[in-house]
């Protein structure tokens, strides 16, 4: 009777360990300060950097008419093409918030909650990922403990959509786990598809990755005489038109919109990146990068560093075993170097400084690479795959003596916690807060109203002259959120992918107008001090006021926001900068 007694154990031990992994993550998150990201009421965090416009791309969806491409906000950066892709506003989870848009508040956002979701459900693919090393319950926590801590999740915070490595992580579950016949191989695929189809509607990044370990996954069915070549070409193109479909059906091709290839080269990784802390450790120093390094973060952190010295210790050990392993594996390996070149760029540095230029070689395909400018960030799998390396490898050495093993994980997770910097500043998810509007005035906007147009307008990330303006930091959000309350347009904001002719175009059409004194009386102007004059010589026919530090005029001859532009103060003298803030040009990157 004890065998079947033992098997009911280990079977519930098997399904309650993933929840134990996902607490793990939920912990860790709120042990960094990530507690009150989880009221979705709570703007007062998200009012800088990208969350900003990814929450003001949700807004203005949630009450958008039901168009193509999917998620399609015509309300932001009007008139030009934008949707809750282009603003990186998780469109699958958009599309799935949209129809309880009704009873959901008006201030609503699902950043904090997706975080902590990402958090969890790392603990739960590490767990997962650990038991295919290790039966031992304790081992497959504090192995998935050193996931959830990895620098490189917590560092995209930053980036609510970038953070979903569980998926990372699930596609080297399914990549390890043994896999017996053609019916479990087909089942990986399968498994492999999912992800495929969710990485697609998250971030074209993360499905790059997700993408290109499947391919791998795909190989290995192969090498191992599960699949023929011709059902894995089949596989192959079934994948790829799935992952197509959803890239049309979210906007993120076909719309004559690209992120531009300037940067492509500058976003890159370092290629000791992966123990260069930048910042993120209170016990090792930094090493120098590039400016635009940042996105090629992908420091294993302090405890994995120390766990790799311990492990370094009498290589001849293990040595052999390690080489047979990668073998073993080698379309893992083989895809997950190809994606560490690609994070590396065409230009190579250690520490900064060049070593290996291959712009040359690399020039015919800068079209191919052309969307994924930040290049860097293709370092992940690699931090993921060495991670998981380190710990398989200390499980196995060890396999004599686990109780070494579990001390050794232990220790490079508790130093691994208290050298992240976020446990004690617990600054991460301080932010900015929400840029609201706060003038009574705005109460009066009449409802013949349609569109507010700054001008020049501001479009962060384009590099047309014809966009700069020395707006306040922030002045799109503040003036995208008074036209999501309002029921308006905004013609400004910070697209991911933008047309760069066509921006043009819109804005030398716009300044054209309001040379010529062509201006609309159902829009409401927020003029940037230097155009200032190009308003005042129209006469009496614009009326400007000056609300919460911004002009703001409108050609309307009668209504109640005329009547308070009538009241607010005169703009005909400078005005200063409002506190607080700096000018901002339209070329952000």
């Amino acid at each position: 009777m004890s065998a079947p007694r033992v098997g009911a154990v280990a079977g519930r031990q098997e399904r309650l360990l993933p929840w134990f992994g996902a607490a793990l993550g939920v912990l860790w998150f709120l042990a960094v300060g990530g507690g009150p990201t989880l009221d979705p009421t709570n703007l007062d965090w998200l009012g800088g950097g990208d969350l900003a416009e990814h929450v003001l791309g949700w807004l203005h969806f949630r009450h958008a008419p039901w168009g193509f491409p999917l998620g399609r906000t015509p309300g932001l950066l009007y008139p030009h093409v934008m949707t809750v892709g282009f603003s990186d506003s998780n469109p699958w989870v958009s599309l799935a918030l949209r129809p309880l848009s009704h009873w959901l508040p008006q201030d609503f956002q699902f950043i904090g909650p997706w975080l902590g979701l990402c958090f969890a459900l790392q603990g739960w693919m590490g767990v997962k990922l650990m038991g295919l090393f290790t039966p031992r319950a304790s081992q497959r926590l504090l192995g998935a403990a050193l996931f959830v801590l990895a620098p490189v999740l917590l560092n995209r915070t930053g980036h609510d959509t970038l953070c979903a490595h569980w998926m990372l992580t699930a596609m080297f579950w399914l990549y390890l786990r043994p896999r017996e016949d053609a019916r479990a191989a087909w089942g990986a695929l399968g498994w492999a598809l999912l992800l495929n189809v969710l990485a697609a509607g998250v971030h074209p990044y993360l499905e790059v990755m997700v993408f290109a370990l499947t391919l791998a996954l795909l190989f290995a069915t192969v090498r191992e005489q599960y699949l023929s070549w011709r059902s894995a070409g089949a596989s192959f193109a079934g994948g790829s038109l799935a992952v197509g479909v959803i890239f049309a059906a979210f906007g993120y091709v076909g719309q004559g919109v690209s992120s531009g290839a300037s940067g492509f080269g500058f976003y890159s990784a370092d290629l000791l990146t992966l123990i260069n802390p930048m910042g993120w450790s209170r016990m090792l120093p930094g090493l120098p990068t590039g400016p635009g390094q940042y996105e090629g973060f992908g420091f294993l952190g302090t405890g994995v560093l120390a766990l790799a010295g311990m492990i370094l210790w009498k290589p001849s050990r293990w040595w052999p075993q390690a080489k047979a392993e990668v073998k073993a594996r080698l379309p893992l390996v083989i895809m997950v170097v190809l994606l560490a070149v690609l994070a590396g760029s065409s230009v190579m540095t250690a520490a900064g400084r060049t070593v290996l230029t291959m712009r040359k070689l690399m020039g015919p395909l800068l079209p191919l690479f052309e969307p994924f400018r930040s290049s860097g960030r293709f370092i992940w799998p690699l931090h993921y795959a060495v991670l998981t390396g380190l710990i398989a490898l200390v499980v196995w050495r060890w396999r004599q003596r686990p109780g070494v093993a579990t001390g050794m994980i232990l220790f490079a997770v508790l130093i691994q916690a208290v050298d992240t910097p976020d446990v004690w500043e617990r600054a991460r998810f301080r932010g900015k807060p929400w840029p609201r509007l706060r003038a009574q005035e705005w109460e009066s906007v009449d409802p013949f109203y349609r569109h507010i147009v700054l001008f020049p307008p501001a479009v962060n990330g384009s590099t047309v002259p014809c966009v700069e303006n020395t707006f306040a930091e922030g002045a799109y959000v503040s003036f995208g959120d008074l036209a999501y309350r309002k029921g308006l347009t905004t013609n400004s904001g910070y697209p991911a992918r933008l047309d760069e002719k066509q921006i043009e175009a819109v804005c030398t059409a716009l300044r054209a107008d309001i040379e010529s004194g062509r201006l609309a009386e159902d829009s409401l102007y927020v003029v940037d001090e230097p155009k200032l004059a190009v308003f005042q010589r129209l006469g009496p026919s614009v009326t400007c006021g000056v609300l919460d530090g911004f002009t703001v005029c409108v050609a309307a001859k009668e209504g109640r926001f005329r009547e308070a532009l009538m009241r607010a103060p005169s703009p005909s003298v400078p005005l200063p900068t409002p506190e607080g803030a700096t000018p901002s040009a339209g070329s952000a990157p």
